[in-house]
């Protein structure tokens, strides 16, 4: 009996117990693989990135994402999107969610730069398919002021080691650029 109730307490402690729902409050800092391949330039690299999510009320969220990257021929790419969201559940630990996006990007190499600023809409949902794995998905379309717009297909796994923190592979499809990364999140919570 002392035995099973160490082990119940042991699992208890290693699992979340995410009954809460979908937690929009978390700072994520991740690494990526990033392939672009358009018709003028074709170049691959990595980079880091750092978002933060905040929930502001019950359904609404504010989402700021910064990402870098060192690309082939020394090309450098800056991101920026700074977003208003809102959720709304769907089922049991699953949520829809919608987010519109200021978003700016900055190139540079050999000493030139250049750069461009748009809106971004993304659509998408996440859900809890087990107590300790978040599995997402999304579809987001940016429109910038000269370099014209572009619609992209992501996705992501995440796990849960506790209610505070995660880790998960994310994957971003598009015509001309692929992205996969490797994240780690830390909640703060509801």
């Amino acid at each position: 009996m002392l035995r099973s109730l160490g082990l119940i307490s042991l699992v208890a402690l290693a699992g979340p117990a995410l009954a809460d729902g979908i937690d929009y409050n978390y700072i994520e800092a991740g690494y990526y693989e990033l392939d672009l391949d358009d018709s003028i330039i074709d170049v691959d690299g990595d980079g880091i990135n750092i978002i933060g999510s905040f929930e502001v009320g019950e359904s609404m969220f504010v989402r700021a994402e910064y990402a870098t990257a060192d690309l082939d021929f020394g090309v450098d790419l800056d991101e920026l999107y700074i977003g208003l969201g809102v959720h709304t559940p769907i089922g049991n630990n699953a949520d829809f969610f919608g987010i519109i996006n200021y978003v700016s990007l900055e190139a540079s190499a050999f000493g030139l730069s250049e750069d461009d600023d748009g809106f971004g809409a993304t659509v998408g949902v996440r859900s809890m398919v087990t107590d300790t794995v978040e599995l997402a998905g999304q579809i987001e379309y940016i429109d910038l002021s000269d370099s014209g717009d572009d619609t992209s297909f992501g996705g992501s796994a995440w796990y849960y080691f506790s209610d505070n923190f995660s880790v998960g592979l994310t994957a971003d499809f598009s015509d001309d650029i692929t992205r996969y990364g490797l994240g780690a999140r830390l909640f703060f919570g509801q």
